[in-house]
């Protein structure tokens, strides 16, 4: 619940900043084989060793394992109105790490994208893509912020997501987050990385 209210926090304070620029695994296993029906007398007695139990498989949450990700947040926040952001990530685990996020509202249209893999950098502020380098902001600087973000949505899918679409749940006092179109391990073409 702790990671639940600082991530809606986390939100809150992008887009205070933001209007400053201008944000199936698993399975268990299957029925225990049962041994045919004898016709004749066995020739051997058994031995004796016990056979190998097949064991039971822990369910993962596909999520926690997926290398890429592409999922929308909802958020209703108390007195300020509904914001969804759309993140997505390719290639997790790796130094190439790229991620992009798309954020609407009643107020603002924007996105940002930060690809690891060549350490670039650009904000849509509604009207045009401007790169970190024009703003006179280092790639640290947005990666740090935006990735901060991200990473707390997608560690919280990973660790308590159940495969439904449309999952919400309330922070009190603030409000609610639901996540939808949840895909995991989707092709993420090198155009979602790029400004169009």
């Amino acid at each position: 619940m702790t990671k639940r209210f600082a991530v809606l926090g986390l939100i809150i304070t992008l887009v205070v900043s933001i209007s400053a620029i201008g944000c199936d695994g698993g399975g268990s296993a299957g029925p225990t084989p049962q041994p045919k029906t004898a016709t004749a007398q066995p020739t051997q007695q058994p031995t004796g060793q016990p056979t190998s139990e097949p064991t039971a498989t822990q369910e993962t949450n596909p999520a926690a394992t997926a290398t890429s990700l592409d999922f929308t947040v909802e958020y209703v926040i108390e007195g300020q109105g509904t914001f969804t952001y759309r993140y997505r990530a390719r290639n997790f685990g790796t130094s190439d790490l790229d991620f992009r996020i798309d954020m609407t509202s009643a107020q603002m249209n924007m996105a940002y994208i930060l690809k690891g893999s060549t350490h670039q950098g650009w904000v849509y502020n509604g009207y045009e893509w401007i790169d970190f380098i024009t703003m006179y902001q280092g790639f640290d600087e947005f990666w740090d912020e935006f990735y901060e973000s991200f990473e707390g949505y997608r560690d919280y899918l990973a660790e308590e997501w159940t495969g439904v679409q449309g999952w919400t749940y309330t922070v009190p006092g603030m409000g609610t987050v639901t996540y939808t179109n949840i895909d995991i391990n989707p092709s993420l073409s090198d155009s979602v990385f790029q400004p169009n």
